[in-house]
């Protein structure tokens, strides 16, 4: 018996063709020290129960660098061994992908194929049709039927919970204590934050005290006290100057006395010209002052 039917009325039998999985790559191995770590790890746990997770690791670590090269060349042989596996594995999982891609691709072009063709379509007799002979009427309410009880079943409120979203109570246990720990881990860099930026003020507040303490201190007495202290300097500076000159001109006079006599009037003149400047700028200071107090 032929039926007319829709493509999308009754699923094809070939429809696990085209919901393969896809082929999972293999585990890598794990290298000597991951090894060893995972072995001692209930042991160092067991040993330290206060410990934190941190700490477990240090200690595992200093244990894994305690051992002698012989012991770790155990775990080093088993994870060779398992190293040349993956890589054989792992080839294996390429050609597969790779042969996965493949049918999908042609599993994708076949079922656009059957889109593109539409409109009604004339399957041919199965051989289990010969055996069933329902009808359409009876093949409907057989679908309906089924229908509703899977909307029931799944808007029941007796669902049963999905095991996976399930969190055992020692796994509860376990992340509770993390988060204590890290949560007192946390608080006691917090401390030792607030306790660096208290030093860091303390200090910086010491230093600029000694930065003010360390400056010189300057009032009237202190000045007068400077000023004479240079004007004896100028003063002795000056004298020793004047004994020299009188040691270069007596020298000067002694081989050159025309050249002596010379230099001699030039100093004078130029002295008697800066003492005549000077005395007329008292002259002026003088009369400006009369000129203010008129």
């Amino acid at each position: 018996m032929s039926n007319f039917r829709h493509p999308s009325a009754t699923p094809s039998r070939n429809q696990s063709d085209f919901t393969m999985k896809a082929p999972k790559p293999p585990d890598r191995p794990l290298v000597p020290y991951m090894r060893y770590s995972r072995k001692m790890w209930s042991k160092v746990r067991a040993e330290n129960p206060d410990a934190q997770l941190w700490d477990i690791g240090k200690i595992i670590g200093q244990m894994w660098r305690d051992i002698s090269d012989a012991d770790k060349a155990i775990y080093q042989h088993e994870y060779e061994i398992e190293k040349v596996e993956y890589e054989k594995a792992f080839k294996a999982y390429q050609s597969s992908h790779y042969n996965f891609k493949t049918r999908a691709k042609a599993n994708e072009k076949s079922s656009r194929s059957r889109m593109e063709v539409g409109g009604v379509v004339i399957q041919p007799v199965d051989e289990e049709d010969a055996g069933n002979e329902l009808s359409c009427r009876r093949l409907a309410a057989v679908r309906f039927d089924r229908n509703h009880r899977l909307i029931g079943d799944l808007f029941s409120p007796a669902v049963v919970t999905d095991t996976r979203t399930i969190v055992a109570q020692n796994r509860m246990d376990m992340l509770r204590k993390q988060a204590q720990s890290l949560s007192a881990h946390q608080s006691k860099l917090e401390e030792e934050l607030v306790r660096c930026s208290f030093l860091r003020l303390r200090k910086s507040a010491k230093l600029k005290k000694e930065v003010c303490e360390e400056k010189p201190q300057l009032d009237e007495s202190k000045y007068a006290e400077m000023l004479e202290e240079m004007k004896g300097k100028l003063m002795e500076s000056y004298k020793e100057y004047r004994k020299k000159q009188d040691e270069i001109n007596a020298r000067l006079v002694e081989e050159t006395p025309v050249l002596a006599e010379l230099v001699m009037k030039e100093e004078e003149a130029s002295m008697n010209e800066v003492v005549g400047n000077e005395v007329d700028s008292e002259i002026k200071g003088v009369g400006h002052i009369e000129d203010a107090n008129s």
